[in-house]
């Protein structure tokens, strides 16, 4: 009883060397990863005039599905490079408020209210560096830049008040229906976890912040993108 003991010891802690030995991930590593999840952008501040809000800049806050893949090699068994590509379909509404006239006794005021369907897609790549690579749990950091392009709808109504000696009245109301483009640079740090779940297939948790440059940082200002997804190796 004894020696069968013992044997099912030895062999438990040379299972776990083993998994130990072989790891997550090593240098070499080719593979292929797809991750779905959820999206947040946050708008930049509200335009000033009524070309830019109808253009996109409503300071709405949007969200949705978000969704990546790409491949990637590690040249070593801790550095990672890869190409990765994204899209994700968010919306969100916003009601507020111009004055693009101010006068004492006449002025007057718009207010919008509006709806904003934007779909996001782009292209590029990424840096990850993957702490305690030997392990089945892996946390990684990285970086990513990646080619963006906004396309946005906004609908909605502009009704358009008039003061006149501090009494205000609607005069008109005009719907929108507008749609517009804009690209420029998604860029940003990476957080993760992959789990070896098999030899070829590991279970990958993912955070990214967004920022935003170019003319697409003129409707989204910063973000966030949390996704799950698969991990295959192909060698």
């Amino acid at each position: 009883m004894g020696m069968r003991r013992s044997l099912i010891l030895l062999s438990t802690i040379c299972l776990v060397l083993a998994s130990e030995t072989a790891g997550s991930v090593k240098k070499g590593d080719l593979e292929i990863e797809v991750l779905g999840g959820w999206g947040m952008e946050s708008g930049t501040s509200l335009g000033d005039d009524h070309a830019s809000i109808v253009a996109g800049e409503t300071g709405a806050d949007l969200d949705g599905w978000f969704a990546s893949g790409g491949i990637a090699y590690f040249t070593s068994k801790n550095f990672q490079i890869g190409l990765a590509g994204f899209g994700s379909s968010l919306d969100g509404s916003e009601r507020t408020t111009i004055y693009p006239v101010s006068d004492p006794i006449f002025g007057s005021s718009i207010v919008y209210d509006v709806d904003v369907d934007a779909t996001i897609y782009g292209g590029g790549g990424r840096f990850k560096w993957h702490f305690a690579p030997r392990k089945a749990l892996v946390p990684y950091v990285g970086v990513q830049v990646l080619w963006a392009t906004a396309d946005l709808d906004v609908s909605g109504t502009a009704e358009h008040f008039i003061t006149v000696d501090d009494i205000t009245e609607s005069e008109s109301v005009e719907n929108i229906n507008e749609s517009d483009s804009d690209s420029g640079v998604l860029w940003g740090p990476i957080v993760g976890l992959r789990y070896q779940l098999a030899a070829q297939i590991e279970i990958l948790l993912e955070y990214q912040y967004h920022m935003w440059s170019g003319s697409i940082g003129d409707i989204l200002d910063n973000g966030h993108a949390i996704s799950a997804g698969l991990c295959v190796k192909l060698k």
